[in-house]
């Protein structure tokens, strides 16, 4: 599907519990912007269609009127990430409701990462050497925080194919080596997914038949959640999913902790001194 442009998705739902507020619209750079606008920016120059920011109820006004500073209506879009309970159900959950919105391939993004500048450019370079389903992987120890423990997608790789993805908890530096909850020893440069995927549209059907039967198992459950890797492992078992991967550049950096804020905010403010302009140009 070489002529067909992509949207981007950005997840922005999560509660930021260890982060202590909403950090997805924390303010980044010279004109306060939020961290994933910069991945909008690369989105625009990249050809994407359009993007769809994917929130919790409340958020919506706030986003939409950051976005129309530079972004034409027309280009952008919000959904809600309806729930009965106050705790997210989880990024897969999250991503469910693009379902019937969008009918391309697209570039899924957490709001709370930077993943470098040519992210967007590599998903229009996948889409078109006929790629369907990738999964853009970093290495394992340039995205730990110093500031606490996190969790990462710790993917096995053969022939730039995603054989799985584990959704591992706690991961952190301990004694100068990467360990898990489990106390297992990580090579620093495991590849691992930082929720980064490009996918096409009929994913989400097979996404929408597993999110609602993990809400039907979990229904009283209060903090139950579903998990894109888990749900990608899922279907690579059954074999209903072929992923494709790349590895990319150590750019990334993100915001799991409100210690982690001001690291990122510098690396805005130098990235705007050479990579992105103070001043975003429209996307009309």
């Amino acid at each position: 599907m070489p002529n067909i442009k992509p949207a981007l998705v950005i997840l922005a739902g999560g509660l930021g519990s260890r982060f202590g507020g909403a950090k997805q619209v924390a303010p980044f750079g010279a004109r306060g912007r939020f961290l994933f606008e910069y991945a909008c920016y690369d989105a625009m120059q990249a050809g994407f269609q359009k993007v769809y920011v994917i929130t919790r109820p409340g958020m919506q006004v706030e986003i939409s009127a950051q976005l129309q500073r530079w972004i034409h209506p027309s280009r952008f879009e919000i959904l809600i990430q309806e729930q009965n309970r106050s705790k997210p159900w989880g990024t897969a959950h999250a991503l469910h409701f693009l379902a019937g919105h969008w009918d391309g391939p697209f570039l899924v993004l957490n709001a709370d990462d930077y993943y470098g500048s040519g992210i967007c450019t590599r998903a229009i370079e996948l889409r078109d050497r006929g790629v369907q389903n990738a999964a853009l992987l970093f290495e394992l120890a340039p995205t730990l925080s110093p500031n606490g423990p996190v969790a990462r997608g710790i993917c096995q790789v053969e022939h730039d194919t995603l054989l799985s993805i584990e959704e591992v908890m706690k991961i952190e530096q301990k004694e100068g080596q990467v360990q898990d909850e489990k106390d297992r020893i990580l090579a620093p440069n495991t590849l691992i997914s930082m929720n980064a995927w490009l996918f096409q549209a009929e994913f989400l059907t097979e996404l929408s038949a597993l999110v609602q039967q993990f809400l039907h198992d979990h229904a009283q459950n209060e903090t139950a959640e579903v998990y894109l890797p888990k749900v990608v492992q899922e279907l690579i078992q059954k074999n209903q999913l072929k992923v494709s991967t790349t590895a990319m550049p150590a750019e990334w950096f993100g915001i799991t902790y409100a210690a982690d804020l001001a690291h990122a905010q510098q690396k805005i403010k130098e990235l705007e001194k050479g990579v992105y302009p103070t001043d975003f140009s429209p996307w009309i």
